[in-house]
Protein backbone atom coordinates (compact mmCIF):
# COMPACT_ATOMS: atom_id res chain seq x y z
CA UNK A 1 0.00 0.00 0.00
CA UNK A 2 1.35 3.40 -0.94
CA UNK A 3 -0.14 5.15 2.09
CA UNK A 4 0.23 2.35 4.65
CA UNK A 5 -3.51 1.74 5.05
CA UNK A 6 -5.32 -1.57 4.68
CA UNK A 7 -8.46 -2.14 2.60
CA UNK A 8 -10.75 -1.99 5.62
CA UNK A 9 -9.30 1.37 6.73
CA UNK A 10 -9.72 2.75 3.21
CA UNK A 11 -13.34 1.54 3.30
CA UNK A 12 -13.95 3.57 6.49
CA UNK A 13 -12.35 6.67 4.94
CA UNK A 14 -14.42 6.25 1.79
CA UNK A 15 -17.67 6.06 3.79
CA UNK A 16 -16.76 9.27 5.64
CA UNK A 17 -15.70 10.96 2.38
CA UNK A 18 -18.91 10.00 0.55
CA UNK A 19 -21.03 11.41 3.37
CA UNK A 20 -18.97 14.65 3.42
CA UNK A 21 -17.91 14.31 7.07
CA UNK A 22 -15.22 17.01 6.92
CA UNK A 23 -16.03 19.05 10.04
CA UNK A 24 -16.99 18.55 13.66
CA UNK A 25 -20.63 19.30 12.95
CA UNK A 26 -20.78 16.64 10.19
CA UNK A 27 -19.76 13.50 12.07
CA UNK A 28 -20.87 9.98 11.14
CA UNK A 29 -22.37 7.76 13.86
CA UNK A 30 -19.99 5.09 15.10
CA UNK A 31 -22.67 2.39 15.35
CA UNK A 32 -23.77 2.92 11.73
CA UNK A 33 -20.17 2.85 10.59
CA UNK A 34 -19.48 -0.32 12.55
CA UNK A 35 -22.58 -1.98 11.06
CA UNK A 36 -21.43 -1.20 7.49
CA UNK A 37 -17.92 -2.37 8.32
CA UNK A 38 -18.99 -5.72 9.81
CA UNK A 39 -21.11 -6.51 6.73
CA UNK A 40 -18.01 -6.29 4.52
CA UNK A 41 -14.95 -7.18 6.66
CA UNK A 42 -14.36 -9.85 9.32
CA UNK A 43 -11.58 -7.80 10.97
CA UNK A 44 -11.66 -5.89 14.25
CA UNK A 45 -13.43 -2.54 13.81
CA UNK A 46 -11.89 -0.93 16.89
CA UNK A 47 -8.36 -1.74 15.73
CA UNK A 48 -8.95 -0.05 12.37
CA UNK A 49 -10.47 3.03 14.00
CA UNK A 50 -7.58 3.33 16.46
CA UNK A 51 -5.08 3.08 13.60
CA UNK A 52 -6.85 5.85 11.65
CA UNK A 53 -7.03 8.02 14.77
CA UNK A 54 -3.34 7.47 15.50
CA UNK A 55 -2.29 8.39 11.94
CA UNK A 56 -4.42 11.55 11.99
CA UNK A 57 -6.88 10.67 9.23
CA UNK A 58 -9.99 10.92 11.41
CA UNK A 59 -11.05 12.53 14.69
CA UNK A 60 -13.92 12.03 17.12
CA UNK A 61 -16.88 14.14 18.18
CA UNK A 62 -18.05 13.26 21.66
CA UNK A 63 -21.77 13.82 21.91
CA UNK A 64 -24.43 11.48 23.23
CA UNK A 65 -23.18 8.96 20.71
CA UNK A 66 -19.60 8.85 19.45
CA UNK A 67 -19.14 10.23 15.91
CA UNK A 68 -16.18 10.31 13.51
CA UNK A 69 -15.15 12.84 10.88
CA UNK A 70 -12.19 13.35 8.54
CA UNK A 71 -9.68 15.60 10.27
CA UNK A 72 -7.19 16.07 7.41
CA UNK A 73 -8.83 16.18 3.99
CA UNK A 74 -5.55 16.50 2.06
CA UNK A 75 -3.99 13.24 3.20
CA UNK A 76 -7.34 11.47 3.04
CA UNK A 77 -8.01 12.52 -0.56
CA UNK A 78 -4.44 11.54 -1.52
CA UNK A 79 -4.82 8.11 0.10
CA UNK A 80 -8.22 7.46 -1.52
CA UNK A 81 -7.10 8.79 -4.90
CA UNK A 82 -3.97 6.65 -4.96
CA UNK A 83 -6.12 3.54 -4.41
CA UNK A 84 -8.57 4.34 -7.25
CA UNK A 85 -11.46 5.63 -5.15
CA UNK A 86 -13.49 8.49 -6.60
CA UNK A 87 -12.14 11.76 -5.21
CA UNK A 88 -12.77 15.30 -6.42
CA UNK A 89 -9.45 16.99 -7.19
CA UNK A 90 -9.93 20.63 -6.24
CA UNK A 91 -12.59 22.99 -7.48
CA UNK A 92 -14.25 22.67 -10.86
CA UNK A 93 -14.77 25.98 -12.62
CA UNK A 94 -16.60 26.43 -15.93
CA UNK A 95 -14.73 28.09 -18.77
Amino acid sequence: MTCGLSDDELFILNILYKNRCFAKDRGFHSKKLEHLYIKKFPFDFEKSIKNLLKKGFIATVKKQELKYYISDIKITSFALGSHNYTVIKGRVRPL
